[in-house]
């Protein structure tokens, strides 16, 4: 037999009913507002990570148009760098103006080596490989000589030679401070010696006792010493002869000797040598074999580009030698 509630416990019941409805509601209200938030929280992650990446993107190609640009830009001072060597159809007669750039017979004597192109610029350098020394058939003297004039020690100095002449020589003999395969084996990242003649002046950087600045130059104020740079005074291609009116007095004196080298610098300081006498021995006057190095760069110069190519001029003619279109230096 059921029993009859009174008034009072029946309000009771049917408020706690109620009230347990009510916290069921609101712990569902809680659960769907907290699975909004994560919703929006995964909403606000997947935006910004594609964000991110278009971002990277729209880099990513405006970086690769520009250094396109870079490069032609550099190709065109290439391009505008031959125009001025083919302005003379036989071996070119050169010589270095006032400010040491190189100058071509009946071309400007301040010649202007950069431009506008578009929403960029490009500027180019003409160096004389003829006016350098040859490092695969300059003699052991000579390599001294030059070597000691660009501010080597005498220990170095007979380290640095002795090694060039073991890179350069067939045989696996030993020069009294050079260095052989065994050497080049037992260092932490091991190679081979060429033993063979240079192909390119940047080898000289494998070679025992070459450092960076040996190679490159320095300057007194960063370093404890000042280096001139081999790298100014030698070259793989050319003749045994130099072309002295662009030779550097350092080469002249190398190959030369001291005094005939200081008096071509002291003729042509007021000058350029033009009689083929004056060129004494070893000497010449004209030049076949060019550098150009020309970097282009785009409007706000964030992005640059350089290319070193090195020509043979020859009746009227050029042939690429050598090529680097990623040049760093």
């Amino acid at each position: 037999m059921l029993k009859k509630c009174n008034k009072k416990d029946c309000f009771i019941r049917v408020h706690t009913i109620f009230c347990l409805k009510d916290h069921i509601h609101n712990e569902k209200g809680v659960v769907a507002l907290l699975l909004v938030l994560w919703v929006m929280v995964i909403l606000v992650a997947i935006v910004g990570e594609f964000s991110y990446s278009m971002r990277t993107e729209v880099n990513i190609t405006r970086n690769f148009k520009e250094e396109e640009e870079s490069y032609q830009l550099a190709l065109a001072g290439i391009e505008r760098a031959k125009i001025e060597i083919l302005s003379v159809k036989e071996a070119s007669y050169v010589y270095l103006n006032e400010e040491g750039l190189l100058v071509f017979e009946g071309g400007e004597e301040e010649p202007v080596r950069e431009d506008t192109l578009g929403m960029g610029s490009f500027s180019y350098t003409i160096t004389d490989e003829d006016g350098k020394l040859n490092i695969n058939t300059a003699s052991l003297q000579q390599l001294k000589n030059l070597v000691q004039n660009t501010g080597l020690e005498t220990d170095e100095v007979d380290t640095v030679v002795d090694s060039i002449i073991d890179w350069r020589d067939s045989n696996d003999l030993h020069m009294l401070n050079g260095a052989e395969e065994d050497y080049y084996q037992s260092l932490q990242m091991p190679y081979s010696c060429k033993d063979a003649p240079f192909d390119v002046v940047e080898e000289l950087l494998l070679v025992k006792g070459v450092t960076p600045e040996i190679f490159y130059g320095s300057d007194k104020k960063e370093k404890e010493k000042e280096y001139r740079g081999l790298v100014k005074y030698l070259t793989t291609w050319g003749t045994r002869k130099i072309n002295v009116n662009t030779a550097p007095q350092e080469v002249l004196e190398a190959l030369l000797g001291i005094q005939v080298g200081e008096d071509i610098v002291r003729q042509r300081e007021e000058n350029p040598l033009y009689d083929v006498r004056q060129a004494a021995r070893g000497g010449k006057l004209k030049s076949m074999f060019f550098t150009i190095v020309s970097t282009g760069k785009t409007s706000d110069a964030t992005i640059k580009r350089t290319i070193k190519a090195t020509l043979k001029h020859n009746n009227g003619q050029l042939k690429t030698l050598y090529w680097n279109d990623n040049y760093i230096g």
